[in-house]
């Protein structure tokens, strides 16, 4: 049986991908018709995305470091450790 926490999982999830598709179908169609301002935007959602998907699709752990490379760059995340533990 399916929980409300992996439902929501899995709308979020497709969601993301989904924009995410969107995002660099419209890049391909109008990249050579937007102005730097829109280029930079489209830059700023795909790479939003893609590292939201990438933090879903990874295990979180307390003391864990992630970094995700993209292209333009990388984001790295660390999950602290609880302090209460």
């Amino acid at each position: 049986m399916r929980t409300d926490i992996e439902t929501i999982y899995d709308e979020v999830y497709e969601s993301v991908e989904q924009y995410l598709e969107k995002v660099r179908e419209l890049q391909l169609l109008n990249l050579e018709a937007s102005t730097e301002e829109e280029k930079e935007k489209a830059l700023r959602m795909e790479l939003a995305l893609q590292t939201a998907k990438d933090i879903l699709e990874n295990l979180m752990v307390p003391g864990k470091k992630l970094t995700f490379m993209y292209e333009p760059g990388s984001v790295t995340l660390e999950i602290f450790k609880d302090k209460k533990a």
